[in-house]
């Protein structure tokens, strides 16, 4: 552990040297508060798996959403992007309509892609688990809520897209193109991640070694 805290320690460094060059390494300390915030929550998911504790679904998704990684990746994705100012990152930090629509989204559709293989590992907390219990609610009924919850948060991103924002709009295509990798990855809600070979080998093949016609 203390060489993993060490080794994100000296992460945070670089940026904020590599960022100091055009006077923004201010904005690191963003990224900080959120990898802080993704280190506790796993804690919390950790704590319920040794436990044996499976958490009411409002619980459970309060620690999901974070535990996605995407608040974290969000803001650490925008460290690159010389439009991205303090105030942005600031906006980011109250978790706006768009990003939790974002989160939303992608913690959702993996959820939905690796529930049967979770399952099937005895992993008792998940949350579709979790929501079937709290709700009544089978299998099939838990995956068409949580359809809906996907196409509800893909209503809101794309509303927080077109609606007029100081955000510059390359930080918002990068908020949309964040949710459409997982899109990718979760086609079909089968699991690219676990098999790259089925689901990401045709996108790769098609995107750099087929040639386009014109």
């Amino acid at each position: 552990m203390k060489i993993s805290y060490k080794a994100l320690l000296d992460l945070y460094n670089d940026y904020e040297t590599e960022l100091s060059k055009d006077g923004r390494s201010d904005v690191v300390q963003y990224a900080k508060e959120r990898m802080k915030e993704t280190v506790r929550n796993y804690f919390v998911e950790a704590k319920w798996l040794i436990d044996g504790y499976m958490p009411p679904f409002s619980e459970y998704l309060r620690a999901a959403l974070v535990t996605s990684t995407y608040y974290l990746r969000t803001t650490t994705s925008c460290f690159g992007m010389k439009c991205a100012n303090k105030e942005d990152f600031e906006r980011f930090a109250k978790n706006p309509k768009i990003l939790e629509a974002n989160v939303t989204l992608c913690r959702v559709i993996d959820d939905l892609a690796t529930y049967e293989v979770e399952k099937d590992r005895g992993q008792i907390v998940t949350e579709i688990e979790c929501y079937m219990r709290d709700h009544g609610a089978s299998t099939e009924e838990a995956m068409e809520k949580f359809q809906e919850m996907a196409e509800t948060a893909w209503k809101d991103l794309n509303e927080g897209i077109l609606q007029p924002t100081p955000v510059s709009m390359k930080i918002l295509t990068r908020i949309l193109n964040l949710a459409r990798i997982m899109g990718v990855v979760y086609k079909h809600n089968q699991d690219g991640y676990r098999h790259p070979e089925k689901v990401l080998k045709p996108h790769i093949i098609a995107l750099f070694v087929d040639s386009i016609k014109i």
